[in-house]
């Protein structure tokens, strides 16, 4: 004992006057002793404090701990960065400055690869064999402009150009998740699947979605449309995290493809949380609201079809339909996991895998972190998912928002479908009640009005 306790002095002392590696090495020879854990802490840390950041990755894949992945979180961050800066920002080989005197000027194609000059930089899609740049309408190319650019360049939010025909096929711009594989459940079933997906570097994982792509095209026969992009990046030259600039920047790639695939139609899986509750918060009349009344007119002036096919559904709804079907062992919400495995301790693996009785660490931090948040994120369905997986106890500060009775969340809301427009509205209402009840009135849907 007295032995053990002198190595473990004597590591401490090293660690502590930053000779990180002769620390390090000395824990090597204590792992799978009584002073294992001692050691992995100190070889974790050491790690991260020399910066590296592989090592501490693989090290903390091979001894995993909960308290560990803080550092692997940060490491894996770090290299990504790395890997951006030796990479650089791709740039097309004709280069030209941003001109918002001609807007669509700023649009250029290289082989397959689509480029748009934005006022600090590039954007790029990588498109399907045979799309051309000048077979695209103008009318594409200014929604598509809008959608990405108009938090920051309101010149993109008014352009007159002749509007475009509508083709003949339906879309959804699916993301292989609960809500957006509960849209597609929805939709005829020859509706075109396309992904938009990140080609750079980041904590997101494409390797789930693609996991559930492959177990439908083996189920069904349908394939999606997979397209690589950078667009992403668009919001980070604003000090904002990596993400879409607007909520219809999600579609951006079907937009452009439009004329390609001959749309007439872009879908999203959009819920309650989204449309008729304000932030999942409150109730709101959505067909009243400055959202519904503006980007419909705007993808109708480009031939599209602006189509919320479950704006009708809570993710509680969506959820059931998932479950219902063939997908319901694949389909997956959760950005971390890897492989066809869910990470278990993020914010949507609480609300989605955790009531489809997916295992989760409900105490991790991040899911403790956003059940204390003001106000609750999508609230009115965590207090649903709190309720359903018996974790009240969990937030005992919002016990007083949930009610005895939540059987009407994983139902429709009929008044709904009134947004969809025919003949899909058909087609969805006839398979929504293969799948769901409707809510009965008086709607409980119309109180919901959470201060939190």
């Amino acid at each position: 004992m007295v032995t053990s306790l002198m190595r473990r002095w004597k590591i401490r002392r090293l660690y502590n006057r930053k000779r990180w590696r002769h620390a390090r090495r000395l824990c090597e020879h204590e792992l799978e002793t009584q002073n294992h854990d001692f050691a992995t802490d100190i070889i974790v840390r050491s790690l991260y404090n020399e910066g590296l950041w592989k090592p501490l990755i693989d090290f903390t894949e091979q001894y995993p701990r909960a308290d560990y992945k803080i550092y692997a979180q940060k490491a894996q961050r770090k290299l990504n960065q790395a890997r951006e800066e030796a990479e650089g920002i791709p740039e097309p080989k004709n280069k030209k400055p941003w001109n918002v005197s001609d807007l669509l000027s700023n649009w250029t194609q290289e082989e397959n690869r689509l480029w748009l000059r934005h006022p600090w930089g590039w954007a790029h899609w990588d498109m399907p064999e045979g799309y051309l740049l000048n077979d695209t309408h103008p009318a594409l190319l200014h929604l598509a402009l809008e959608v990405l650019l108009f938090p920051w360049v309101p010149e993109t939010k008014h352009w007159v150009v002749e509007q475009r025909m509508p083709g003949a096929n339906n879309s959804l711009s699916y993301s292989g998740g609960v809500d957006s594989t509960a849209a597609m459940l929805l939709l005829p079933k020859d509706t075109i699947l396309a992904y938009h997906e990140r080609n750079f570097t980041s904590m997101l994982n494409h390797s789930l979605p693609h996991s559930t792509f492959e177990a439908i095209e083996k189920r069904t026969g349908r394939s999606i449309l997979c397209i690589p992009s950078n667009h992403e990046k668009i919001r980070t030259h604003h000090e904002l995290q990596t993400g879409f600039s607007s909520a219809n920047a999600a579609c951006v790639h079907l937009i452009l493809l439009a004329d390609h695939l001959d749309l007439c139609s872009i879908s999203f899986g959009t819920v309650i949380e989204n449309t008729w509750l304000e932030k999942g918060l409150k109730f709101r009349e959505f067909q009243n609201s400055y959202y519904w009344n503006h980007w419909p007119k705007k993808f109708e002036k480009a031939g599209l079809s602006y189509v919320l096919p479950i704006n009708h559904i809570s993710e509680a709804g969506a959820l059931k339909i998932c479950n219902q079907s063939v997908f319901a062992d694949v389909v997956n919400s959760c950005l971390r996991g890897n492989g066809d495995r869910w990470c278990g301790t993020c914010w949507k693996c609480f609300h989605k895998n955790g009531p489809l009785g997916r295992e989760i660490d409900a105490t991790s931090k991040e899911i403790s972190t956003y059940l204390n948040k003001k106000p609750l994120r999508t609230a009115q369905h965590a207090l649903w998912a709190l309720k359903i997986q018996n974790l009240e106890h969990l937030a005992p500060h919002l016990i007083e928002h949930i009610a005895d009775d939540l059987s009407w969340w994983d139902k429709a809301y009929e008044p709904g479908l009134n947004l969809i427009e025919e003949p899909l509205r058909s087609i969805v209402r006839e398979k929504t009640e293969s799948y769901l009840e409707w809510m009965a009135e008086p709607y409980a849907l119309l109180n919901v009005d959470l201060d939190m």
